[in-house]
């Protein structure tokens, strides 16, 4: 029985959970990822030890990968990472350091040794030209991670975006360069099938020339990760938005909505990166309390400590933090334009609003907060919804969407 090998540069969450599932059913050939380490033996042990102090190294110990299936290319990462900022302390001209892992990641792979076994390999946007073009060249499956929705979805969604947000950025819309979109374009001819996490990424690829099968396999909840809260949160009404917050996330709309509502005694946390200029950020001085960065080890506390986090994205490819909340029993407020619907099912275990609709997102805002012990119960729907669909529920599916 043929293998699929799995291809990511960093070890993210959502392919070492693939790389699981597929490993569980007996269908991982290799997983090819940067700095990653086996729980048994002493690399892992030493990783270990050293998240006690860098709590991000957890994230690179995959305890559900076999022995001899996992296959750590750090050279390729470390190396990658130091040259970047190699050039960028010298004042040289620098890749963006995503397009240089990831290019770097797929020319390493594309030339290594694979295992005989292999019948597929599944790579992610941005990753997958050269070890496509290989796997082609020997006649094997090519399965095309789509992490976000197509990039001129996401383009046309920046432009329309600056246009009813005049002065929200101080920065050109969002648009691929020349080079990565011929790149993508690439890919996605040559992949044999399409594998994305929600129903609105399949949407974007709509009206494109896309000759390959697409498959919607929604991700697994962490549920191992975040221990459900036992208690409802006390003090002030606290909402919470965690990740990056611009105009494709939806940040104008939440942050109009939460003025429009003037909840009293009542919170707004943002959580991540903000790219909203100044100038329109002022508007709303007072009505909101931001942390640059928060490390996902502590996160969890910050999501038990909300009575909902708010997600009003136009365009994710899915929106881990709708999952990680859930999995705290945190109820969410989002969009059917990520992962919203795979998740949610509306008014039971947690909520789904229009897009773009600030009179919706306030009366949902007010309900909350008026209705505080509803609102947790609904948080301990999110968590039994979670507990049914773990990274072990999606091995089954998973196996027969893609193999």
């Amino acid at each position: 029985m043929s293998g699929v090998l799995v291809s990511h540069p960093h070890a993210g969450a959502v392919s070492c959970g693939f790389a699981a599932c597929l490993a569980r059913a007996g269908r991982l050939s290799a997983f090819f990822t940067g700095v990653a380490f086996r729980q048994d033996g002493w690399p892992g042990r030493l990783a270990a030890a050293a998240a006690v102090r860098r709590p991000t190294l957890r994230n690179r110990i995959l305890p559900d990968i076999p022995r001899g299936r996992l296959r750590t290319l750090p050279w390729v990462e470390l190396g990658t990472r130091a040259v970047v900022r190699g050039l960028r302390a010298a004042g040289l001209p620098t890749p963006v350091l995503y397009d240089a892992l990831f290019t770097a990641h797929d020319a390493a792979v594309s030339r290594m040794p694979w295992p005989r076994d292999t019948g597929s390999v599944y790579a992610y946007e941005d990753a997958a030209l050269w070890t496509f073009q290989r796997a082609a060249r020997e006649g094997l499956g090519r399965i095309w991670d789509l992490p976000l929705p197509h990039y001129l979805t996401i383009e046309r969604l920046w432009q329309e975006e600056a246009r009813r947000w005049p002065g929200s950025i101080d920065f050109p819309p969002h648009s691929e360069p020349a080079w990565k979109r011929k790149r993508k374009d690439a890919e996605l001819a040559l992949a044999t099938k399409v594998s994305v996490a929600s129903a609105f990424s399949k949407t974007s690829l709509e009206g494109l020339d896309v000759r390959a099968p697409i498959v919607v396999v929604p991700y697994g909840f962490p549920v191992e990760a975040f221990t459900p809260r036992v208690s409802a949160p006390s003090g002030k009404f606290t909402v919470l938005a965690v990740g990056t917050h611009d105009l494709r996330k939806g940040t104008p709309y939440l942050l109009e909505a939460w003025r429009r509502a003037a909840i009293p005694d009542a919170e707004l946390h943002l959580v991540g990166p903000l790219r909203l200029a100044k100038t329109f950020l002022d508007r709303y001085a007072g009505h909101f309390l931001h942390w640059p960065h928060v490390a996902k080890a502590d996160l969890a506390a910050r999501y038990a400590a909300a009575d909902v986090l708010a997600f009003p994205t136009l365009g994710d490819g899915f929106g881990l933090v709708i999952q990680e909340a859930m999995s705290c029993g945190t109820p969410v407020i989002t969009t059917p334009c990520g992962g919203g619907p795979e998740c949610i099912d509306d008014g039971t275990d947690g909520w789904l609003i229009p897009p773009r609709d600030v009179d919706a997102f306030v009366e949902r805002l007010r309900f909350c907060a008026a209705n505080r012990d509803a609102t947790f119960a609904v948080g301990r729907a999110a968590r039994a919804r979670a507990e049914r669909w773990t990274w072990h529920d999606v091995d089954d599916e998973l196996v027969r969407a893609l193999t």
